[in-house]
């Protein structure tokens, strides 16, 4: 199973998520707010990314996963050109971002839920 795990609480992750799950023709990605209690059966107390990507028994966080996930996105799949920069320049413009985000966009109490159409590939409890 793919899943993404996002901070359900940051609006700018639960856009990202939505964007993702409209792009994601093959609908094969799942997702999960990290503040759910899926998310701590399957990562522990390993939840302090603002995303978390599983795939096949595999993680991924920060830049490594935002490319992964760009594998299941294939319109979208020539983003992942940028690989060839340093994954440590890439973890740190990615950080940049995450440790900004609150402040840019704000926070919210709840995970907002996806379109109905989505619904179906949320996992909420």
């Amino acid at each position: 199973m793919k899943i993404l795990f996002f901070d359900g609480e940051c609006i700018l992750c639960n856009r990202a998520a939505r964007w993702v799950m409209h792009w994601n023709r093959p609908a094969n990605l799942f997702f999960a707010p990290l503040q759910g209690s899926f998310a701590r059966e399957k990562l522990g107390d390993n939840r302090t990314e603002s995303l978390i990507f599983l795939d096949e028994g595999l993680s991924y966080s920060q830049s490594s996963a935002v490319f992964e996930i760009l594998r299941y996105i294939p319109a979208w799949r020539w983003l992942r050109a940028v690989r060839f920069l340093p994954e440590s320049w890439l973890d740190q413009m990615y950080m940049w971002v995450a440790n900004r985000r609150y402040r840019w966009l704000g926070r919210q109490e709840v995970c907002t839920l996806p379109p109905p159409q989505f619904r179906h590939r949320m996992i909420t409890y």
